[in-house]
């Protein structure tokens, strides 16, 4: 999905695209990843009969609902009706009508007990009171959970000092930006990998490509596009108003005004003219392997995290190599907060339901079936942590997945067969290593000025991608986008941010 469809969604994918990228966890020196914890937690009176109380959890679903939910939904009442006393309705809406059907059910007092809240939507979701504050639950009832955790990373989620959504454990990364290549394109031109340092580098190596390889399209746009992975900024929940280098003193600057996204523009542009890029790359929804995996493209940009290389090369049926083009790892709020699992005000009782939300990060047989699904049913395994798909069945046809950043604790998922099987442990450390931005734990409320962004988001649509892609041209379409933002109250947002995030400043100091 693209920046602008994330923005669209209210920032609910990633740079979805993106955002699809992979995800981890926190630091071991205060965590205890991977481990399965033991949970006895019993909420009852000693000696008097507890209700078994059934625990409605709402999910999106990224793709069609998967086909074996009930199978999973059963395995894992059965774990909680035993360690407990409870048992799970897992209702999974497909992300087309994800947030209106949400809305719907948090305003109509439908039973709901536990749901996953997109990072862009958390903090209007504890404006207008969908959902309640976890701090004292958490204490009571969910100290294995809270050990799970980097104290650095689970504060990110509070708003005023009080929690009200558990972020997902994943990786808390930006990822390095940079670009990937088909290793054997590499391997016949002679393409030195080390002389990659910037975009700039890029020119002679797409010519190269484009002069020799008259089928294949040097760099391909699809889904996903350049700007969601080359980022050089906190986007401080969105891009209306950014923190450049992940610091510049807290100052929040209008992104689509700096002379780092004019030349980003204008150096696309500059390949769409040269053939470098693919046509349709505006309006193209492919996913950007595809075109890899068909022989049709040379490279394409991402952003690196651990196990990624892996997962793209078998994605695109081929080996790839990789080259950063910006030198490091950040970690900001919107990585840690891409998605949250939250308690619903119209839970009857939280008690109960924090008891389920300790057993989902902590025990690894409920989080590998909300991740993969039935064993024999939807994976088989191979060792006692690596896991493939049973005979017959790939990844277009189980009938149960989710992608890694709805799961509560992916360091507690099977590896799948191919990857890395120290990937957790290395992404666990990319979190401890990664510099974290200034403004890492900020929270911006968009509530006092939902309009603008209502109105700055069709402006996006308008035009970001189509600059963003090099089909439109910056020096024509570059002040007329940035004088739409205005005219839409950007500098509004900006003001707002500017002004929160003094407030977080001198309220953490």
């Amino acid at each position: 999905m693209t920046m602008n469809m994330t923005m669209k969604f209210g920032s609910l994918l990633l740079s979805i695209v993106l955002a699809f990228g992979s995800l981890a966890a926190c630091s071991s020196s205060t965590n205890n990843e991977g481990s399965n914890v033991s949970n006895t937690i019993n909420s009852s009176d000693e000696g008097t009969k507890e209700e078994t109380y059934e625990i409605s959890l709402v999910m999106p679903a990224i793709g069609p609902v998967p086909k074996d939910v009930q199978a999973v939904q059963d395995k894992i009442s059965k774990i909680a009706l035993e360690k407990i006393n409870a048992t799970v309705k897992i209702n999974m809406i497909s992300i087309g009508s994800w947030e209106q059907q949400l809305n719907l059910m948090t305003s109509s007092g439908e039973k709901l007990d536990i749901f996953y809240n997109f990072g862009a939507t958390y903090a209007p979701s504890v404006a207008t009171g969908k959902i309640i504050e976890l701090n004292d639950l958490m204490d009571k009832y969910g100290q294995d959970l809270k050990k799970q955790f980097d104290p650095n990373y689970l504060n990110s989620a509070k708003l005023n000092g009080k929690l009200y959504g558990v972020p997902s454990l994943k990786d808390y990364t930006t990822g390095v930006p940079g670009i990937l290549m088909r290793k054997d394109l590499v391997e016949k031109y002679n393409i030195n990998l080390d002389s990659i340092k910037n975009i700039d580098d890029l020119d002679p190596i797409f010519k190269t490509i484009k002069d020799n390889e008259p089928k294949m399209v040097p760099l391909t746009i699809g889904l996903t596009v350049p700007a969601d992975k080359y980022v050089w900024y906190d986007k401080l929940t969105n891009r209306f108003g950014v923190l450049p280098g992940f610091d510049n003193d807290l100052k929040v600057v209008n992104l689509f005004e700096t002379k780092e996204y004019e030349h980003f523009v204008n150096k696309m542009r500059s390949w769409f003219k040269a053939g470098y890029i693919n046509k349709d790359a505006a309006t193209n929804q492919t996913a950007n392997h595809e075109q890899l995996k068909a022989n049709k493209a040379f490279s394409t940009f991402t952003s690196i995290k651990v196990g990624s290389l892996q997962r793209e090369s078998r994605n695109a049926g081929q080996e790839l190599v990789f080259a950063p083009l910006l030198p490091n790892n950040y970690s900001t709020t919107s990585d840690v907060l891409l998605g949250l699992w939250s308690i619903s005000k119209n839970s009857t009782n939280p008690e109960k339901v924090m008891e389920f939300m300790n057993l989902m990060y902590t025990d690894k047989d409920i989080v590998n079936l909300m991740k993969w699904g039935v064993e024999g049913l939807n994976y088989v395994k191979q060792s006692d942590n690596t896991i493939d798909y049973p005979e017959g069945i790939d990844a277009k046809t189980t009938g149960y997945y989710v992608q890694n950043f709805l799961v509560p604790n992916v360091f507690l998922t099977y590896v799948f067969k191919g990857d890395s099987l120290d990937m957790w442990e290395l992404t666990a450390e990319d979190n401890r290593q990664a510099i974290k931005s200034k403004a890492l734990g900020f929270n911006f409320n968009s509530e006092p000025v939902k309009n603008e962004i209502t109105a700055l988001n069709n402006v996006v649509e308008q035009f970001a991608k189509g600059l963003e892609t090099g089909a439109l041209d910056p020096a024509k379409k570059l002040p007329d986008f940035i004088d739409k933002l205005k005219a839409a109250g950007i500098d509004k947002v900006i003001a707002e941010k500017q002004q929160q995030l003094d407030a977080w400043a001198a309220a953490n100091k």
